[in-house]
């Protein structure tokens, strides 16, 4: 049996694990990073001392991509397609739809009346806020604004710049479920470690073009993609978000072989540090940052661990923290300076998080095992192996299944 020091992810692996608390954590970076451009119309945080390769913002993202990537592969080995489906559903669709409806006729009309413009104006203009809702429904964002507001702020005219991730994160979530189907996560993993190294390579082409290989993680100039229903993609962040997801996919996939020790760990702050700091980071530092989050949930303290577990804050935080911060903004409540501005945007934002996980996410995930029990396609796939023993025990909630 392999020491403490250098356990597999298989072996590392506990239903008490630190993935909830991480997710918690990257949730309220988000919320400090945004807090600069949204209140004080600076640079994202941290995007200075990266020399633009990235941003402690986009660092969450990815991260958020990176521990999904585990889980939902996890996930889809657990249960059939169709049910994969539903519940990848019932888990984003209602706290999403929740989030637009209470920007739109909540957080929008006190932004109009502190720009004071006219109820009339605001409701029956041609991008109001019931075409904000219908617009914006398939997770695809084709409307940033309500009525024109928000003029009269350093990030002018979007009310929730934070939703855009959440067509990335479906569009993953689809390609688990078609490999899931066609049996390549369970019997063709090869496949998945072969996709992940095409966008590796993608990536180093990216780099090889930037001085000194200072690429930043979201390459703006490489085009776009307009998909049906999640609506317009940009080519450059879906390679760096779904090579992070990849990682994470890969990681369950090979979680016999992927070892947990702290030289590795080790090794993998100086290349992140190095990286971040000298050049080469998405090349470099994306793929040790991704290892480091899974060492880090593995190697959680009690406290840590125990965060998420019951209740996933992370989720309502990241939804929401965006239009407040804006409201807040309008408000100028950002006359206090950056660390009020930041406290009561995250302490407003975790409010409405509790709030949608009692209200609307949490009875929407009580309904899987009915859509369950009428859907004809749960058949549950049969046991992978030595691979996935013990999944089915994941009984703490951050694990998404």
């Amino acid at each position: 049996m392999p020491s403490k020091n250098f356990d597999t992810l298989a072996s590392a692996w506990s239903t008490t694990n630190g993935f909830g608390g991480l997710r918690l954590l990257l949730a309220l970076a988000v919320v400090a990073s945004h807090a600069f451009p949204l209140g004080f119309g600076e640079e994202n945080l941290g995007n200075s001392l990266s020399r633009g390769q990235t941003d402690v913002g986009t660092l969450a993202v990815c991260g958020f991509f990176a521990i999904s990537g585990l889980l939902i592969t996890r996930s889809a080995l657990q249960l059939s397609p169709g049910r994969f489906i539903c519940h990848r559903a019932l888990r984003i669709l209602p706290g999403f739809w929740f989030a637009l409806l209470v920007t739109a006729v909540g957080i929008a009309p006190l932004v109009a009346g502190a720009e004071e413009l006219a109820k009339d104006k605001f409701w029956n203009h041609v991008h109001g806020p019931w075409e904000y809702i219908s617009s914006n429904w398939t997770v695809g964002i084709n409307q940033q604004g309500i009525s024109g507001l928000l003029g009269s702020v350093p990030f002018a005219g979007v009310f929730n710049g934070s939703l855009w991730s959440l067509a990335y994160e479906s569009l993953c979530y689809a390609g688990v479920a078609i490999l899931a189907a066609v049996g390549v996560l369970r019997r063709a993993r090869w496949i998945i470690l072969l996709l992940t190294s095409f966008s590796f390579g993608a990536l180093i082409m990216e780099a090889v073009t930037y001085p000194l290989l200072r690429a930043p993680t979201y390459a703006l100039d490489r085009g776009n993609l307009d998909m049906p229903i999640l609506g317009n993609l940009f080519a450059g962040h879906l390679l760096a978000l779904s090579f992070m997801f990849a990682l994470g996919a890969l990681a369950e996939l090979y979680r016999e072989n992927l070892p947990m020790n702290t030289p590795v760990a080790v090794g993998c702050v100086v290349l992140f540090l190095v990286s971040v700091r000298c050049g080469c980071f998405s090349v470099v530092g994306l793929p040790a940052y991704a290892y480091l989050l899974l060492w880090v949930a593995m190697r959680a303290p009690a406290a840590l661990r125990k965060i998420g577990r019951r209740s996933d804050y992370s989720y309502g935080i990241y939804i929401y923290a965006f239009p407040i911060q804006q409201l807040f903004s309008v408000a100028d409540f950002t006359r206090w300076g950056f660390l009020p501005y930041f406290l009561l945007s995250a302490v407003s934002a975790l409010a409405m998080a509790v709030a949608s996980w009692h209200l609307i996410e949490s009875p929407a995930l009580r309904l899987k095992k009915v859509w369950s029990a009428t859907s004809n396609f749960t058949r549950e796939p049969e046991p992978r192996g030595t691979a996935v023993t013990g999944a089915k025990k994941v009984g703490s909630k951050n694990a998404i299944v």
